[in-house]
């Protein structure tokens, strides 16, 4: 019988360590991906680490592998955040191992992968392609900015642009302050003839603590 509940004991307290590690959220804050082990080569990376039944006071992480370098961790609020930087070039394995600090007993070990990023583009709106219905331009309100086929989500955001358009009705060049379609941008727009070709140039972006880049241009046929 004492046998018996020593089992009991020992399986209730393997369960509760298996909910406690299944509990456990890891992820990249600038992955759109939630939960998603995955880092950005050269870009910016902040694992964050969070669990209902662990304070963030009580997590100790280490690196395991040359692959990943870590900084110092820091708490915000009930999250564990800390830079990271992949080297996929220094070995394939990337672990980041997680442990309770007041034992030393391990939670678990994520394996994280790493990813090139696309060059940064600029939509109008929705539309993605070169062309567009005009009804379907006008309803735009901004220009947009992603990384093509990426999860990678750090805030860039448009700070000026220039609008070109000229057909036989005549021409316009109209520099822009942000990143909203202007009055006066969608006036061209809804008077050019269908097959008038509209270029949104020299648009600038920035991010925090990043320098102003120039993206390439938006060239839209009007249809």
């Amino acid at each position: 019988m004492k046998q018996f509940l020593l089992l009991i004991v020992f399986l209730i307290f393997c369960l509760s360590g298996f909910a406690q590690a299944d509990s456990l959220h890891v992820g990249n804050k600038w992955c759109s991906r939630k939960d998603t082990a995955l880092l950005f080569n050269g870009g910016y990376n902040v694992i964050q680490i969070y669990s209902p039944n662990f304070k963030p006071a009580d997590i100790k992480i280490k690196s395991l592998d040359k692959g990943l370098r870590i900084g110092t961790p820091e708490i915000k609020g009930d999250t564990l955040n800390v830079m990271a930087m992949p080297f996929p070039d220094k070995g394939k394995a990337m672990r980041l191992e997680i442990r309770y600090k007041k034992n030393s007993k391990m939670i678990r070990t994520v394996n994280f992968v790493s990813d090139s990023i696309p060059q940064l583009k600029a939509s109008l709106g929705k539309i993605q392609g070169d062309e567009g219905y005009k009804k379907d331009i006008l309803v735009q309100t901004a220009l947009k900015i992603y990384f093509p086929k990426s999860l990678y989500s750090y805030p860039y955001s448009i700070k000026s642009y220039t609008f070109k358009i000229l057909s036989a009705l005549g021409g316009a060049n109209i520099p822009v302050k942000g990143f909203f379609l202007t009055k006066e941008v969608l006036g061209e727009i809804n008077k050019a003839p269908s097959g008038t070709i509209g270029t949104f140039t020299d648009i600038k972006a920035s991010c925090p603590d990043c320098p102003t880049r120039t993206l390439p241009d938006i060239r839209l046929k009007i249809k």
